[in-house]
């Protein structure tokens, strides 16, 4: 799903929102306009008003007639047991009554729930893990995430994280995920397993298969892959995949962070120097590696 598509899914709820208040308010009307005392009084009410509003009539006396009408609808209301505040659309949100909008801008009710889509197409493995949730104390590492931080709020460079297992690395990684869903663009998150998982099935599908499973990896505004080189080797699956998805975003301008256990040489070793060069390019990647010991087992 495109973010296009998830902006839709999105505006759908607050439409739903919106349909359900005013539908509630048009339940309690039809039920009020079965009272023949009722409809006669709005009838008449909405028609002093008209006058009022148009300038026909004395002004005073249609102010009196309108005064004395609003009292009659309050008094019916109280026979029938209906609260005044039935009548008005409860709105979920007050800023743009469920819109989505305001002023022509994206209102923050609509901007969460494009969050929420966001996040649940993204696999992230826990939303609690953020940037402000963190308990990071190493010097080094901190400016690392410093660093991520930035990349995800210019939305513009590549990252390669390296470190030992537990040292933070998917804490990390998913830390952007949520902030890159928090700033409303898209993310993907996967393990290289299922990356990998991915593009055997690509490989061994027919070309609109191939071509919606590659989509997927390409379009998303932000794809991160945890544990690089834990895959296993498919021939003439994996390195060419990877290589062609790398580049293709790469061309398009779309970040991808990337986390692994290998060191520098290792991952020369693993992969050939297309996949190498594109990994490591400082010129579109920042590479850094987490220092520390395992967290999980020092808890």
């Amino acid at each position: 799903m495109n973010k296009q598509q998830m902006l839709t899914n999105a505006k759908r709820v607050i439409d739903d929102r919106r349909y359900a208040a005013e539908e509630q308010v048009a339940q309690t009307l039809e039920s009020l306009r079965s009272d023949k005392s009722w409809t006669d009084n709005e009838y008449a009410l909405r028609s002093a008003q008209i006058d009022l509003a148009m300038g026909n009539g004395d002004s005073k006396k249609l102010q009196k007639e309108i005064a004395r009408l609003e009292d009659v609808q309050k008094k019916l209301l109280f026979d029938s047991g209906v609260a005044e505040s039935a009548l008005t659309p409860h709105y979920f949100c007050a800023k743009c009554h469920d819109v989505g909008y305001v002023n022509g801008k994206i209102c923050s009710c609509l901007q969460e729930e494009l969050r929420k889509q966001i996040i649940a197409q993204s696999n992230v493995i826990d939303p609690r893990f953020t940037f402000q949730n963190s308990a990071e104390t190493d010097k080094h590492n901190k400016a690392v995430y410093k660093k991520a931080q930035e990349l995800c709020v210019s939305g513009k460079g590549n990252m390669l994280l390296t470190g030992n297992v537990g040292c933070g690395k998917t804490y990390l990684l998913a830390a952007c995920a949520n902030l890159c869903a928090d700033l409303g663009r898209s993310a993907l998150f996967v393990t290289a397993y299922s990356l990998n998982r991915s593009f055997l099935e690509a490989h061994l599908s027919d070309l609109a298969g191939k071509d919606a499973i590659l989509d997927a990896l390409v379009d998303v505004d932000l794809l991160l892959i945890d544990d690089l080189g834990t895959e296993n080797v498919y021939r003439n699956v994996t390195a060419e995949y990877l290589f062609s998805v790398l580049n293709e975003r790469l061309s398009r301008q779309k970040q991808t962070f990337i986390t692994t256990n290998l060191g520098i040489a290792d991952i020369r070793e693993r992969y050939d120097e297309r996949i190498f060069s594109r990994l490591v390019d400082q010129n579109s990647t920042f590479v850094a590696m987490l220092t520390g010991k395992d967290k999980r087992l020092a808890k």
